[in-house]
């Protein structure tokens, strides 16, 4: 048997490949044209990457450049996250951008200006568009880049033609959109033409190449920048390297880069999400549940609870007692009420929490609630149940200390347990908490979030204080008492964040202090023991202290992720 990382990305592995088979075998496996693409797509990777890379070191490149292909992956939210990022930053260092799109029909240009004329409205430019029958991704996602072209002033065209039912239509539409891209460099000489389009045709043979084949008829040549996105091949890369869950942006080789902000399973599941009509990230009512996806979803905790178990070599006397629920089950709380499981007062409380959280694991209903379909909901979901079945249940009172620390050593496991499964999840950390009460400390108008973020900031460094006083003499004494008493809001949030950060640096230190039976031993604390949950979170803080969760690849940058901690 190898190492616990090594069985960790055995794990992690199958899980990728597993999804994939359910993906093929929904969609078909045979296309030749499309396998050819694909195959010109993967050599791009075949020879490794040059170095390590940062935001900074891109955009400075995206500045010099005259053409930039960002690689789309039309699923994945972040995906498109990125590239506006990136966009903004450009535009932000005050170079001008023209987006020329693959969203967009080139025929529909009209329509997309009326649209950001103010003209029509959002409902009325996607009926002009035929956004479901052209596209049919989420609007949301890529309502954004209409967002950036209003407020940068950035002209916006298609780049795409129907093309159904011609032989070489991936081809055809290189071709088409390769005319239009080169034409752009033409009509806006001083401007970054940025290509949004999907991943597989920004290989060297495709799409760069047909508009570099249309510019040099001209005698014209360009600066070219190339940047994919989220490549399997160079996750698996960084993962024999151990930097999976650091590093951001990667340089190729000259003029081509890679950013790196989804694993594989976070990708592809977002694929399968959409096949099943939900959108990653993005959920609007119970119609959009039917059974066949209510049931891929409970095939997808039920398949993480294994996963969880099985790494941390356990067995569950009932791997798959609860009953699930969504964000679709309008009436869950109500009918809990009605079947006597909890008060009406209980119910208001229990709005309260859900409505802070995308998962959770009610014990007495024995409901497990799941209200966002990402990966790493999802696993946490079943990471809540496996510590629910592992722990001793006691209905004693415990002090509120006691109870502070509980709820931080299950945030701190789920958040663990997750991670196995998306390890690229990243928790908020001193720094990040620094940056809000930087941010908006000061300020005398904030929202409801923004001032439970401000108190949770400030609470997150008060104990992180008290924690390195505790590390440094060995004692417990001078503990913040105030912090254990917040109203329900803050303490939920704040054990949350405090957990959290834990359970990312129990991670990082896995096979450097931490082992899999100490965290196979603290999933089965009996939480409201006395002194247990205080005791156990700072041994396990001691042994992970030196693992930073930080995202840092060089001083000069600070890469960033879009696999937000909520």
């Amino acid at each position: 048997m190898g190492s616990a990382r090594e069985e960790l990305i055995v794990i992690q592995k199958r899980l990728v490949e597993e999804l994939k088979e359910n993906i093929y075998d929904t969609v078909g496996r045979r296309d030749a044209a499309l396998d050819r693409y694909y195959r010109d797509y993967q050599r791009e990777f075949k020879h490794g990457y040059e170095r390590l890379s940062s935001r900074d070191e891109l955009l400075q490149r995206l500045m010099r450049s005259d053409i930039a292909y960002f690689g789309d992956y039309h699923t994945l939210r972040s995906s498109q996250s990125a590239v506006l990022d990136l966009l903004q930053g450009v535009a932000e260092r005050g170079r001008e951008v023209v987006l020329a799109m693959e969203m967009l029909h080139a025929a529909d240009k009209t329509h997309a200006q009326d649209y950001l004329n103010g003209e029509i409205d959002d409902e009325t430019f996607r009926w002009r568009v035929k956004w479901e029958e052209s596209w049919g991704f989420s609007w949301d996602s890529y309502k954004r880049f209409f967002d950036f072209c209003k407020r940068y002033n950035a002209p916006l065209f298609g780049l795409n033609i129907n093309a159904d039912g011609r032989e070489g239509d991936l081809v055809y539409r290189d071709h088409f959109a390769a005319d239009l891209i080169a034409s752009l460099t033409q009509l806006y000489p001083e401007r970054l033409v940025a290509v949004v389009y999907g991943d597989l045709h920004l290989a060297g043979k495709h799409l760069p190449h047909a508009v570099e084949t249309r510019l040099a008829r001209y005698g014209v040549k360009r600066r070219v920048l190339r940047v994919y996105q989220n490549s399997e091949t160079m996750y698996w890369k960084l993962v024999e390297n151990r930097l999976e869950h650091v590093v951001d942006y990667i340089k190729m080789h000259r003029d081509v880069y890679v950013v790196m902000n989804a694993t594989p399973l976070v990708k592809f599941q977002s694929f399968a999400n959409w096949q099943a009509e939900r959108q990653e990230l993005i959920f609007e009512g119970a119609d959009e549940l039917d059974l066949h996806s209510e049931t891929a979803l409970l095939d997808q905790v039920n398949h993480y609870i294994r996963t969880i178990t099985d790494y941390l070599g356990i067995q569950l006397e009932e791997p798959e007692n609860y009953e699930l629920f969504t964000a679709a089950d309008l009436d869950m709380l109500s009918n809990l009420v009605q079947r006597g499981i909890y008060t009406a007062a209980e119910m208001d409380a229990l709005k309260d929490y859900m409505a802070m959280t995308e998962s959770a694991f009610f014990e007495r209903a024995r409901v497990l609630y799941i209200g966002n379909f990402t990966v790493a909901n999802t696993a946490e979901a079943a990471a809540r149940y496996v510590l629910s079945e592992l722990r001793p249940t006691s209905s004693e009172p415990v002090d509120s200390r006691d109870e502070f620390y509980a709820r931080c050593m299950v945030e701190a496991l789920a958040f663990f347990c997750s991670k196995l499964i998306d390890p690229r999840r990243h928790a908020r950390n001193a720094d990040d908490w620094g940056r809000i009460i930087k941010k908006f400390g000061r300020r005398r108008k904030l929202g409801r979030i923004q001032k439970l973020d401000v108190a949770v900031a400030r609470g997150f460094l008060r104990h992180r204080d008290y924690e390195n006083k505790v590390l440094e003499s060995g004692t417990y004494a001078g503990a913040p008492r105030s912090l254990f008493d917040l109203p329900t809001d803050e303490h939920v949030a704040l054990t949350r964040a405090l957990g959290r950060a834990l359970g990312d640096r129990l991670y990082g230190a896995l096979e450097n202090g931490v082992t899999r039976g100490l965290i196979r031993e603290a999933a089965q604390d009996e939480l409201r023991k006395p002194d247990q949950s205080r005791n156990r979170y700072f041994q396990l803080l001691g042994l992970s202290r030196h693992f930073r969760t930080t995202r840092h690849i060089q001083p000069s940058a600070m890469p960033r992720s879009f696999i937000e901690d909520e």
